[in-house]
C-alpha cells in the first residue's frame, strides 16, 4: 500500500509540475536547445520555477515509491501522470475532456491494474534490490542510450529531430528511475553512506541531465509528436529493464510475462493518445525566454522532466 499510494502522490505533483513547466519551455529560444544555457533562461521565470518545486515533491514520493516496490510497478503507476497534467492543461484552456480521452484514461487505469495484478506477490515475484554493479550498468546503458538519442536529434531536423529527442527524453527518465531506485535503498540506511556511496552523484547527474533532454525534447516544435512518443517510452523502457533485466517477472511463467507486456503496451498506447488530445499552440521559439509577450500561452503537455 506505501508503494501504490506513494507512486500516485508521485504522479499527481509530476503531472502539475509539467503542465506549468512546459509552457515556458516551449517558447525558449532554439539556440539554446541541448545546452545547459536553456535552464538558466528558464530558472528566469517562475512559473517554470514553480513547475520545478511542485516536481521535486514528485521526486521524493517517487523514491519511497522504489524504495517500497519493484522498478517496473512504480514506473506503471507513475505513468499515470500524464492524465493529471492533461487534465490540468484542459482545465486551463476552458476544454473539456471529451468522450475518447475519457475512455483512453480508463483504459491506462485498467492496464496499469491489470499489470499489477499480473505482478503482485501473489502472482509473481519482484527482483529485491538490485545490486548497485548492476543498478550502475542499467543506469549507465539507458544513459548511454538517451545521449546516444539526443546527439542524433539534435543533428537531425523536423519529425526526425522531435522523435529522437523524444525517445531520448523517454530514456533519461527510466535512467533516472533506476538510479533513484538504488539511491532510495542506500539512503535508509542514514547520511554518512549516502555520502559515501556513488548514486548521491550520479542522481545528480542524471537528474540534470533528465531535465535538459526533456526540456530540449519540448522545444522541438512538435508537439503532437514529442508528446506521445516521451508517453509511451518511459513505462515500456522501464519495463523492460524491471521485467528483462532485473527479473521482476509474474511467476504465472510465460503466460503471465505476456499478458504484463501486452498490459504495458496498452497503456502505453493509451498514453499517446491521451497527449495528442492536449489543446496546444506553436511554440514561439524566436523569442527569448525570458520576453514576456501576448497572446495565447502556450498549452501542451508533456512527460515531467525528473
Amino acid at each position: 500500500m506505501v508503494m501504490i499510494a506513494a507512486a500516485l502522490a508521485a504522479a499527481v505533483l509530476y503531472g502539475a509540475g509539467a503542465a506549468v513547466e512546459q509552457r515556458q519551455a516551449a517558447a525558449a529560444p532554439v539556440s539554446s536547445a541541448g545546452r545547459p544555457r536553456l535552464l538558466f533562461l528558464l530558472a528566469r521565470q517562475p512559473l517554470w520555477l514553480l513547475g520545478i518545486a511542485v516536481q521535486i515533491g514528485g521526486f521524493a514520493a517517487h523514491a519511497v515509491a522504489l524504495r517500497s516496490g519493484p522498478l517496473a510497478t512504480v514506473q506503471m503507476l507513475v505513468s499515470a501522470e500524464l492524465i493529471v497534467a492533461v487534465v490540468i492543461v484542459r482545465i486551463w484552456s476552458g476544454r473539456p475532456l471529451g468522450r475518447a480521452c475519457w475512455a483512453a484514461a480508463l483504459t491506462v487505469v485498467a492496464a496499469v491494474a491489470a499489470f499489477l495484478e499480473l505482478t503482485s506477490p501473489g502472482h509473481g515475484h519482484a527482483a529485491g534490490q538490485p545490486g548497485y554493479a548492476a543498478a550502475a550498468g542499467l543506469g549507465a546503458a539507458t544513459g548511454a542510450g538517451a545521449l546516444a538519442a539526443a546527439v542524433a536529434g539534435l543533428r537531425a531536423a523536423g519529425r526526425r529531430r522531435a522523435v529522437c529527442l523524444a525517445v531520448a527524453a523517454g530514456l533519461a527518465d527510466s535512467c533516472s528511475a533506476v538510479v533513484t531506485m538504488a539511491f532510495s535503498h542506500v539512503a535508509s540506511h542514514g547520511l554518512p553512506a549516502l555520502a559515501a556511496s556513488w548514486t548521491l552523484y550520479a542522481l545528480a547527474v542524471s537528474g540534470a541531465g533528465n531535465v535538459l533532454l526533456t526540456q530540449t525534447a519540448y522545444q522541438a516544435g512538435r508537439p503532437m509528436t514529442t508528446l506521445p512518443v516521451i508517453a509511451a517510452v518511459t513505462p515500456v523502457a522501464s519495463a523492460a529493464v524491471g521485467i528483462g533485466l532485473l527479473g521482476e517477472t509474474p511467476g504465472t511463467g510465460l503466460a503471465g510475462g505476456v499478458a504484463a507486456g501486452l498490459a504495458v503496451l496498452i497503456a502505453s498506447l493509451a498514453l499517446a493518445f491521451l497527449a495528442r488530445s492536449a489543446p496546444h499552440s506553436e511554440p514561439r521559439n524566436h523569442r527569448p525566454a525570458g520576453r514576456h509577450h501576448s497572446g495565447p500561452a502556450v498549452l501542451s503537455v508533456a512527460a515531467p522532466s525528473r
